[in-house]
């Protein structure tokens, strides 16, 4: 763990300096030397700052006498006001770089191939050269804007994703059934009502038969989802509302002085859940009825890869219903789908969250792109295998930092369709 955070402050030390230095070779012109001298300035003095500010907050959080899931919302500060400066900085840092690494492959040319043109433009004037420089200037002004519209705004700015998902065995009179999946709520985030409530009037304006959450309603602690319970009660739908426990709900983040009291805040959460209007599923399953028809939901509790926790017991939520012709499974962390679900059972959909979409990245019609796709195989989406299916949702909430960058919180439609047997299936 230490040498995870020595590695860390030495690239994020590495950033600063290398971007400095760009920072002083952009602006070496003399006739642009009261500027230089201005922003150079500026740069290490928003530096200081920052830190400054970093220490005196967490001062200020640590003896502020509020709840510990308070004070745990009030520490994003910190990683809010720290990605706000790095993000731009990694950005110029990167056009920096690339041109640096194109200047020396030029000047290894030279020496590899003596009858390559000689560059006679001397070193340092052609790897500063402005037009590199500045693009990446501007580039990280552009990210700047970005990071701080996704800090003030683009965390509440919900996005529906509709997706018609095809199946051969599905009831007939399931053909069209309305899904509304959400996941990763993070309540103890969230200081106003006001922005969730938000989001739940999106769901209601969907008008959904069926309404499922995938787990991490809180980041810690039952209480934090209190406050919320009138607002989630205000959701409707036709066939109810079921949930699952995701890593952050069992509370394994937070110490607790018993094993009781941490059993105890799963039970509140389990309770406060169920005055909202769901039926956790707690490793079991239930089914949904129309008319002649029928299919299964089971949920499991979190599971996921070491680090993290397995508490799900799959073999358990199916029970004797395991070869149930259709069926569909609530699991938090998608990879359990490759892990147990497609080797151990005919699921045919599961819905998963957990991965927030790194609350960064690119996320649109033309491009899917996150950090956390080099972690998660499934991170953002609809995935298949063979006749199994899986949906990850980039999450409803967020978490550590109090923003999204490129990475809307999302909300999922996902509409049943039955393909005819025999016949081309859309694509998925």
């Amino acid at each position: 763990m230490l040498l995870r955070i020595v590695f860390l402050l030495a690239i994020l030390i590495l950033i600063d300096f290398y971007a400095y230095r760009g920072m002083r070779k952009l602006f070496s012109h003399r006739h642009l030397d009261f500027f230089r001298k201005f922003v150079l300035k500026t740069y290490w003095l928003v530096d200081i700052g920052f830190l400054v500010f970093a220490v005196a907050w967490a001062w200020y959080v640590r003896g502020n006498g509020l709840e510990d899931y308070v004070k745990y919302r009030q520490f994003y500060v910190i990683m809010g006001a720290f990605m706000l400066l790095f993000i731009p900085k990694a950005s110029f840092f990167l056009f920096v770089v690339l041109y640096d690494l194109k200047i020396l492959a030029l000047r290894l040319s030279q020496r590899i191939f003596t009858s390559y043109p000689k560059i006679n433009i001397p070193l340092g004037r052609l790897r500063y050269s402005l037009i590199v420089p500045l693009l990446g200037l501007i580039f990280a002004a552009y990210m700047f804007s970005v990071t701080l519209y996704g800090l003030s705004f683009g965390r509440y700015n919900f996005e529906v994703e509709e997706v018609e998902v095809w199946f051969d065995d599905l009831p007939e009179s399931f053909d069209g059934y309305r899904l509304v999946q959400f996941s990763d709520a993070h309540l103890g985030s969230f200081s106003r009502e006001e922005a969730v409530a938000a989001g739940l009037g999106v769901i209601a304006g969907l008008q959904p038969d069926l309404v499922v959450f995938t787990g991490d309603m809180v980041n810690n602690e039952a209480r934090e989802a209190e406050k919320f319970i009138p607002v989630f009660q205000q959701l409707k739908t036709i066939d109810g509302m079921f949930s699952v426990l995701g890593n952050h709900d069992m509370g394994d983040y937070r110490r607790w002085g018993t094993i009781d009291e941490k059993d105890s805040n799963i039970g509140r959460l389990v309770e406060v859940q169920t005055e909202m209007g769901f039926r956790m599923l707690l490793n079991e399953h239930v089914f949904v009825v129309r008319g002649n028809d029928s299919i299964m939901i089971a949920g499991i509790e979190n599971w996921g890869l070491p680090p993290f926790a397995q508490y799900g017991d799959l073999e358990k939520a199916l029970g004797e219903n395991a070869s149930f012709p259709f069926k569909i499974l609530l699991s938090h962390d998608p990879s359990h789908w490759r892990e147990q679900v497609i080797p151990d059972t005919d699921v045919n959909l599961t819905l998963s969250g957990h991965t927030h979409g790194m609350q960064f990245g690119i996320s649109n019609r033309l491009i899917n792109w996150s950090p956390v796709q080099y972690k998660y195989t499934e991170w953002s989406g609809l995935y298949h295998e063979g006749n199994q299916k899986l949906y990850v949702n980039r999450g409803f909430g967020y978490l550590s930092f109090p923003g999204r960058v490129g990475m809307p919180p999302e909300i999922t439609l996902i509409v049943l369709r039955k393909s005819e047997v025999g016949s081309p299936k859309p694509e998925v």
